[in-house]
């Protein structure tokens, strides 16, 4: 699934996203969307930016920590309720 990733996007994250999703280097999409913008058209390539970083969702937010820490945010927030 395509995603923006604002946390190591630029601007909206979708050069970000898109180096993700297709396993690409995020410098070497960055590099790509500007010679695109300068060589074929620089409205169009802005527009499609801006729509893309309208219309995909965030990246889901994954948790790495460790698994007891998991348990215990996860019944403390029951609690709550």
């Amino acid at each position: 699934m395509l995603y923006r990733d604002r946390e190591n996007g630029m601007i909206l994250g979708v050069c970000a996203g898109i180096a993700e999703r297709f396993e690409f280097n995020v410098l070497g999409v960055r590099i790509l969307a500007v010679v695109a913008m300068v060589c074929l058209a620089f409205w169009p390539v802005i527009v499609a930016y801006v729509a893309f970083g309208l219309l995909l969702r965030d990246r889901p937010l994954y948790y790495y920590g460790q698994d007891y820490e998991q348990r215990f945010w996860r019944s403390s927030d029951r609690e709550m309720e």
